[in-house]
C-alpha cells in the first residue's frame, strides 16, 4: 500500500527544491506532481530538464492551480448526480 502520487504544492519556493524532494523519494516508483501558479510553469519545464532530474523526469508533471479547481469541481458534480435515495 505505497502511494502511488505525490504531490508538492509549489506557492513561492523554489520548484528546484521541490524537484530535488521527488528525486529523493524517486525509490517509490510513483507519479509525481507540482501543483502552482500556471505562471510558473516555465520555471517548472526550464528546471525538471537539469541532469540530475532525468531519472524522475518522466514521472514527474506540472498542474496549476485552476486545472486543479476544475478537475476537483467535475469530481463534485459527478459525485452529486450518483446520489441515490
Amino acid at each position: 500500500k505505497m502511494p502511488d502520487r505525490l504531490f508538492e504544492i509549489e506557492f513561492a519556493g523554489d520548484i528546484q527544491n521541490s524537484l530535488v524532494k521527488f528525486n529523493d523519494l524517486q525509490d517509490f516508483h510513483a507519479d509525481m506532481v507540482i501543483v502552482s501558479d500556471k505562471l510558473r510553469k516555465r520555471e517548472y519545464e526550464r528546471k525538471v530538464q537539469f541532469s540530475s532530474f532525468e531519472n524522475i523526469r518522466k514521472r514527474t508533471r506540472f498542474l496549476d492551480f485552476e486545472s486543479l479547481i476544475k478537475q476537483y469541481e467535475g469530481i463534485m458534480v459527478g459525485s452529486e448526480s450518483e446520489v441515490q435515495l
